[in-house]
């Protein structure tokens, strides 16, 4: 299993430990405790998103060095040349500040955490997410609905190229993505965290977004013109 992928396995552990911490602490809500349970609850809570963050940490860092190492691969035609590349753009990396708490992975854990710990929350993940701010860096609103989600495909984390979505849950995947890992694995579930979709995914479950796709080409071209106008700042400093 790749790194990212452990990731959000064990974030998706700490969704489900949560929900039954809650489940267990409802079950003796009849006792008088004076609050001490939901206390235990909000403090495990608060230490799973204190966890999170520097998982999540780690993970947007990997995925900048690999993005790099592939960059630096493209660029070099020697070995001595790919380390200096490679030398330069991973310690940038190192360098650069991580804002954790302005990443939608973060955001969406942190909210899924603390809705499934509130008293009287529902235990449908997709009922707690409908509540996601709609300023998120990297999530869009859908025009029809309000639906809130990510152009990020949940495995690759890179920019959807070809959408699709997944009929029995609503969620969003980019079709190579998910094509590849569903090939040869019948077991595989929807990854977007707090889905209660239980369905294994299988290719009929998966159709095209023109929507989706729109605005994924869209986000591709501001992408773009960011991009330019940063390289030619640089240029000029």
């Amino acid at each position: 299993m790749e790194f990212n992928q452990h990731v959000d396995a064990v974030l998706s552990t700490f969704v489900d430990n949560t929900k039954f911490f809650k489940e267990m602490a409802d079950a003796m809500s009849e006792f008088s405790d004076d609050g001490e349970i939901q206390k235990l609850l909000d403090a495990s809570a608060q230490q799973r998103v204190e966890h999170a963050e520097k998982l999540i940490r780690l993970k947007s860092k990997h995925q900048s060095l690999s993005q790099e190492m592939q960059k630096a691969q493209g660029e070099s035609a020697t070995i001595e040349e790919f380390e200096r590349i490679w030398q330069e753009r991973s310690e940038a990396v190192e360098r650069k500040r991580i804002n954790v708490k302005n990443i939608a992975d973060f955001k969406n854990f942190k909210r899924t955490v603390e809705s499934a710990a509130t008293p009287g929350s529902t235990q449908n993940g997709q009922a707690n997410g409908a509540a996601r701010a709609a300023d998120d860096d990297d999530l869009i609103i859908e025009d029809t609905g309000g639906e809130i989600f990510s152009l990020y495909d949940p495995w690759s984390k890179a920019l959807m190229k070809n959408p699709v979505r997944n009929k029995m849950c609503g969620h969003i995947y980019d079709r190579d993505s998910v094509m590849l890992i569903i090939k040869d694995n019948i077991g595989i579930r929807c990854p977007v965290l707090g889905c209660a979709n239980k369905t294994y995914i299988q290719p009929a479950h998966l159709v095209e977004d023109a929507n989706v796709r729109r605005k994924v080409r869209q986000q591709m071209a501001e992408e773009a013109e960011t991009e330019e106008g940063s390289s030619e700042e640089e240029d000029e400093d």
